[in-house]
């Protein structure tokens, strides 16, 4: 059922209801951003994304499984974290300015190419019967088929203010619907608007080694 009117004081509940709460996303902002971070000039040009998105999903995982008993998948060749039931998993995706903005639909940035559309399909969709997930844990419990694993999207979007000294992180928790044929996502069946995230900007020394090295301070909370 569709849900998107504006819940600033609702989140937590509703967070609740799918079995994850609102420290377990602001850690994954937060551990992303200090991923962000860690890229320096050296790095390649899209070392940034690619550290932070890891470090979210990291974040997301950890505190999943610690807060919450969910475990590690992956599917497709696409990392998940899943409930105990195995019946709701978490991706993670970069959204676009419009996330966590319930007057605008976000979409996502990045196009999902062949196997994240099918993750993403609805359940009348043939392909994807049959398909098992692979669940990176030990003595994995067996899972049924695709079409009763419910994927929602761990959306997020960074704005980057120098001249204000601060970052912010806008996210959301949204049920999706399809991926059109271009991969991109553009309509959701239900969205939870989370807080927006603020995290103070590092200045770097003016030296000639650049940042390395330089310990980078992220208030975890």
């Amino acid at each position: 059922m569709l849900n998107l009117a504006f819940e600033p004081d609702g989140y937590h509940e509703r967070l609740a209801r799918l079995g994850t709460s609102w420290p377990v996303m602001d850690k994954a902002l937060r551990m992303g951003e200090a991923g962000l971070r860690r890229a320096t000039g050296d790095h390649g040009k899209s070392a940034p994304g690619w550290y932070a998105y890891q470090e979210r999903l990291a974040g997301l995982r950890s505190e999943q499984k610690a807060r919450h008993g969910w475990g590690n998948a992956y599917h497709l060749q696409i990392d998940l974290t899943i409930n105990p039931e195995r019946t709701l998993a978490f991706q993670t995706l970069t959204g676009d300015h419009n996330t966590g903005n319930p007057h605008a639909t976000p979409h996502n940035k990045h196009p999902r190419g062949p196997n994240g559309r099918l993750l993403l399909a609805d359940g009348r969709e043939a392909d994807q019967l049959s398909l098992p997930i692979e669940v990176s844990e030990p003595d994995p419990m067996e899972l049924a088929d695709l079409d009763d694993v419910q994927v929602w999207i761990f959306l997020a979007y960074r704005i980057h203010e120098p001249s204000r000294g601060r970052t912010v992180w806008h996210s959301e928790l949204s049920l999706p619907h399809p991926p059109d044929k271009r991969g991109r996502i553009l309509n959701w069946y239900d969205r939870i608007y989370l807080p927006p995230v603020e995290i103070d900007a590092v200045i770097f020394p003016e030296d000639d080694e650049g940042p390395d090295g330089v310990d980078i301070p992220i208030d975890f909370r």
